[in-house]
């Protein structure tokens, strides 16, 4: 099967099907009350387990839309995106990752001199179950897996989290659910495919984030942890 690619403003496509070159679809949010708005951050989950179900590309174009209007240094809106809907590519970048992992796994006993986590073996046994594994345990076959790309420069990579963050409350907002993917960042030790899904030459990748209709949704959030609160508060 042909695999298009096409561009709209700082976004590419790959997907199965050819599309009719649209402009970014309006998307204005109606005025919500302020504890309505906190209620619906602490809900927000990460989601592991995906329908079939196909994500409309004008919901995707809305996820995206709310993301560039995260803030940035400088204002400098460093984020672009890569879109990938289609199925057996999706399917081909999780076996790259495993491949990458791998390669990593059998020079670990000299990499773990640069890479401090590989001395542990809980994490070198976690990596090991992960290329093993039948399942897609990367991108719990999300129908839908964005890329989010930046240049190496100071400040970047924060504004890009903060853009990847809006893209998830979006998401949440819109009844899908989403997962940032830190197994992702393997993809780029394989040039090739970086170029392959169309990452432009000093670009890296930012964030990586699936979306797909949730086949569960947690009820409540996870008690948050003691010591992840204020540990200092300076006053006058």
């Amino acid at each position: 099967m042909r695999k298009n690619i096409y561009f709209t403003s700082q976004i590419i496509f790959l997907d199965n099907n050819s599309y009719k070159e649209k402009p970014y679809c309006d998307f204005s949010c109606e005025s919500i009350m302020s504890d309505d708005f906190i209620s619906q951050i602490k809900k927000r989950r990460s989601i592991r387990r995906y329908e079939k179900t196909p994500v409309e590309k004008q919901t995707i174009q809305k996820i995206i839309e709310v993301g560039r209007y995260a803030p940035s240094a400088t204002n400098r809106q460093p984020w672009r995106f890569i879109v990938i809907t289609k199925k057996t590519m999706i399917d081909d970048i999780v076996n790259v990752i495993k491949n990458e992992i791998r390669k990593i796994l059998k020079k670990r006993f000299f990499l773990k001199y640069f890479f401090p986590s590989l001395k542990n073996e809980k994490t070198v046994q976690f990596l090991a179950s992960t290329i093993v594994s039948e399942k897609d345990v990367l991108f719990f076959d999300a129908p839908v897996l964005i890329f989010v790309i930046t240049k190496k420069r100071k400040f970047n990579d924060e504004s890009c989290a903060c853009c990847a963050q809006n893209m998830m409350l979006a998401a949440d907002a819109l009844g899908l659910g989403s997962c940032w993917i830190g197994f992702a960042h393997f993809l780029g030790l394989n040039k090739q495919w970086m170029k392959k899904i169309g990452v432009p030459k000093g670009y890296h990748i930012a964030a990586a984030l699936v979306f797909g209709h949730p086949k569960k949704r947690p009820f409540h959030a996870p008690p948050r942890k003691p010591t992840a609160d204020v540990i200092n508060w300076i006053k006058e």
